[in-house]
This record gives C-alpha cells, structure tokens and sequence, in this order.
C-alpha cells in the first residue's frame, strides 16, 4: 500500500478491486476454476519452468516469465506454455517478457478502469473529470482503447515499432514522473474553471474537490524544463 488517500487499488488486470472505504469487489469466477488453477500450475512447473522460466501464482491468474530466458530457448517454451494455457480453459494474454494465463472471463484492463470511475465518480465521470492512463504492457492497450477519447493515455515504451493506441508515449518509467510533475506545474497555475466540482456532501474517503484541467497538446513533459526556465525569468 503507497499511503495515499482515497486511493482504490486493482490487481490482477482489475479481478481484485479495493475501494478506499475498505469494500472489496471480486470478480466472479466459474465454481470449477480453483481446481484449473491448480491443475494448470502444475502442468506449467513441471514442463516449462526450466532455463530461467518461472511461473507466478497470483491467485486469480498465473504468469509465465521467461525474461531470464536465453534467446534461442524462448520460441519453443513460449509456445509450449501457451498450448498449456489454451488446453487447460484459459486464455494466453501476451505481456512484457511473460504469457498470462487469464480466466474465461470477459474482464480487463479496460473495463476494470471503467467499473473503477463509475464507482468513483458516477455515470457521467467523462463529464466531470480529467483522466490520466500510463502504463507499460500489452495488456494495458485494453484500458487505453476503453479510454479513448476521454483520457490521456501514455504508452511507456522506448521501442517506436510497439503498436499502440495510447495518444502519446513515454520513453520510460522514469518520464512519467516527470509527466505527472509537468502536468502539475500546468495544473497549479490554472485557475478552476466554472464547471469544477466541489462536493460537499460525499463521504470522506471521496474527492471533496475536483479541478479541471487541459492537457495542452502543443506541450509536452519534454518541454517542462524550458517552460520552467522561462517562469523564473
């Protein structure tokens, strides 16, 4: 836990959602699934969890790493895990250096961001708020495509030949620190518009207040040292 608050926290690609008033919301899974877990888990452990693969157990889902795989090994594993997954009843998701082994369920990313600010804000969220999505995987194109045209998505990714259909990207994980304190710096030295928020009768775990803002497409995070520079002169 990071120690902000009235932050909702989601794991597992949004199966598992904690909502900062401490309720939880597990996504329904079918009665046999535990035991596929189990099963697939060990099919994977005991077939491809050799030359640096490994697998991650995380409850709802498991992950297939072979990052400290050697290059000419991985083809071939790769594949093989994935044929585990598929005939074990799940659906092999591609991510960074690793297969997903995802439930049978019709849930992701995308719609978990969605289910996340309804709950937060209401219905009419894309009306009131300004939304920022960054992220780093192939599986976070589910909630950038979700997203589209109602937030500002990143692709963090320093390969120009990834596909993706987040507005802009980001050079590493590094720059999106930078982003968030550039869109600070615009932030602050705006003045709330007439639509902004304040909401007075929401319990305390929710937003009390909500600034607008714009991010200003001819700007960039990558401009934020000059435009600072010009601020002080």
């Amino acid at each position: 836990m990071v120690g902000i608050e009235g932050i909702t926290y989601a794991g597992n690609h949004g199966l598992e959602i904690l909502h900062p008033d401490g309720s939880k919301f597990i996504h329904p899974m079918p009665m046999e699934y535990e035991d596929k877990v189990t099963t697939l888990l060990k099919a994977l452990q005991e077939e491809v969890c050799h030359d640096g693969a490994w697998v991650e157990n995380k409850g709802a889902l498991l992950t297939f790493h072979y990052r400290e795989t050697p290059l000419e090994l991985r083809a071939d594993l790769v594949e093989k895990a994935r044929q585990l997954i598929i005939n074990n009843g799940f659906r092999a998701a591609e991510a960074h250096c690793a297969v997903e082994a995802k439930p049978p369920v019709q849930w992701n990313k995308g719609r978990a961001s969605i289910y996340i600010l309804r709950t937060a804000f209401g219905v009419d969220w894309s009306e009131r708020i300004k939304i920022i999505y960054a992220g780093d995987d192939a599986t976070d194109e589910d909630a950038m495509m979700a997203l589209k045209g109602m937030a500002a998505t990143f692709r963090v990714t320093n390969a120009q030949i990834v596909k993706t259909s987040a507005e802009r990207r980001l050079p590493s994980t590094d720059s999106v620190l930078t982003m968030l304190k550039w869109v600070e710096r615009h932030f602050m030295r705006r003045k709330p518009r007439s639509n902004s928020l304040t909401y007075k009768n929401r319990k305390k775990d929710c937003v009390k207040m909500q600034l607008a803002f714009d991010l200003v497409p001819n700007l960039s995070p990558a401009n934020s040292a000059a435009n600072s520079s010009d601020e002080r002169d």
